[in-house]
């Protein structure tokens, strides 16, 4: 069968079924949250896991301290808001907040009241041109299929201004999995640390720096701070 053009319309139908399948994955990850979200993080933004939610706060103020008073900063995967939106949201930013688990959200809305909320899929959301200063991402691109996280950096420089912020924690060596994550069913993908430097370059990104963050006995992730060129 040929498609228009001349194409052969099997590339299509492929694309189909797997765009389809990265959805199904994303479709696990919200359902996963929504039944999860007190169980992941307490109100005061504490982790019932392993994970030292205390780092969120240097990691504000290292990115909040290149930015204008009132910059606008979109936090992609905000989840509750805790402690990441809180507290950017404190440092005089205007936050606006993205997650599509309506259970997160519906903590955000009453735990950082000044953070402007917004429920999407962080694969398909869409922000003007040239209309924020930084966007941070904490725990959240992970759960992306690799061929969407790939896809959202192109999107992510379209959105910010000359010389913006990107400030993300992405997977430090290669791995996928699917689990349970405090009882319920989760989806990870990883890439290491080269290829999302790699990826941010093709999408017009200067990596300015990139830490490894220890997570217990299991590895770790990568924090990357990279400026929009």
């Amino acid at each position: 069968m040929r498609g228009p053009g001349g194409r052969s319309g099997d590339n299509g139908a492929v694309h189909d079924d797997e765009a389809a399948a990265r959805a199904r994955q994303r479709e696990r990850v919200r359902r996963g949250y929504d039944a999860v979200s007190k169980a992941y993080r307490d109100d005061h933004g504490r982790s019932a896991g392993a994970e030292d939610t205390s780092r969120y706060a240097g990691w504000c103020a290292e990115l909040s301290g290149r930015l204008r008073p009132g910059a606008r900063v979109l936090d992609l995967g905000c989840g509750a808001g805790i402690p990441a939106t809180r507290e950017l949201t404190d440092r005089g930013l205007q936050v606006i907040g993205v997650d599509f688990s309506a259970a997160q959200l519906r903590r955000a809305r009453r735990l950082v009241p000044d953070a402007r909320l917004v429920q999407a899929d962080m694969a398909t959301v869409r922000f003007g041109a040239a209309s924020l200063d930084a966007v941070v991402s904490f725990y959240a691109l992970i759960h992306l299929p690799l061929a969407d996280q790939r896809a959202l950096f192109p999107r992510i420089r379209d959105w910010l201004r000359p010389a913006g912020f990107l400030l993300a924690i992405v997977g430090a060596q290669p791995w996928t999995g699917l689990g349970q994550f405090h009882g319920a069913e989760m989806f990870w993908d990883h890439a290491g640390t080269d290829s999302y430097l790699g990826w941010l370059d093709e999408a017009r990104f200067t990596p300015l720096w990139d830490w490894f963050v220890p997570e217990g006995e299991r590895g770790g992730h990568s924090l990357i701070l990279a400026r929009a060129r």
